[in-house]
């Protein structure tokens, strides 16, 4: 058998497929001799099967189907980009060294050390504590984290607790969404009884001012 007609093995098939670029696999619409050669084989068998569908009307779709697939895809494209780039990443505001003070504070505190940071994300706001070392309360009682406007003389004019965190794994906990931190911003870390009282116990570990707003 003649080498060129040679069917040809996978391996040639891989091979051709492995060698094919870019332009090899754009989608081109057929020439017209090839729509006429098929037209003509199809009126050729009329006879055979009776009634037989035009084919002008695809062979004139061909070319708007593929660009309408194409406009889809790139529309596809467009919006995955725009999805994934339109979050805001996280954005540190201001951050706040927690001190110890140990005429004012509960003794529970002198061991410890956090640093807090106030975290952007679009819209959103949060208190992250990183770099602690936090001791654990007493039965019945837990670590609250707090933001506090100070008045003129360094007293708590107002507060508001943002939650409890664990003393191992401190957590990020969210601004309300009506307290400016550049009003409330003085960070506590109290223990807390667990007695029903929303109220500040009076027993803060560490405070510090963030700095940065």
């Amino acid at each position: 058998m003649d080498d060129k007609h040679a069917p040809l093995s996978d391996g040639h098939i891989e091979a051709l497929l492995r060698s094919l670029g870019p332009d090899d696999l754009e989608l081109l619409e057929p020439a017209e001799e090839v729509w006429e050669g098929i037209e003509s084989t199809v009126r050729a068998s009329e006879g055979h099967h009776g009634n037989v569908v035009a084919l002008e009307a695809p062979r004139r779709r061909l070319r708007p189907v593929l660009l309408g697939v194409a406009a889809a895809l790139i529309l596809l494209a467009v919006a995955l980009s725009v999805t994934l780039t339109r979050d805001d990443p996280e954005v540190v505001l201001a951050a706040a060294s927690l001190a110890y003070d140990a005429e004012t504070f509960d003794a529970l505190g002198a061991q410890a050390r956090a640093r807090a940071e106030l975290v952007a994300d679009g819209d959103r706001r949060s208190i992250q504590i990183v770099d602690a070392s936090l001791p654990s309360p007493e039965a019945g009682a837990d670590l609250e984290v707090w933001l506090i406007r100070p008045d003129d003389k360094g007293g708590v004019a107002d507060l508001v607790s943002l939650g409890v965190v664990e003393p191992a794994a401190p957590s990020t906990l969210d601004v309300p969404a009506d307290y400016d931190p550049a009003l409330f911003f003085v960070v506590d870390i109290s223990v807390e009884p667990r007695d029903g009282d929303a109220g500040h116990s009076g027993r803060s570990i560490l405070r510090g001012p963030l700095q940065g707003i």
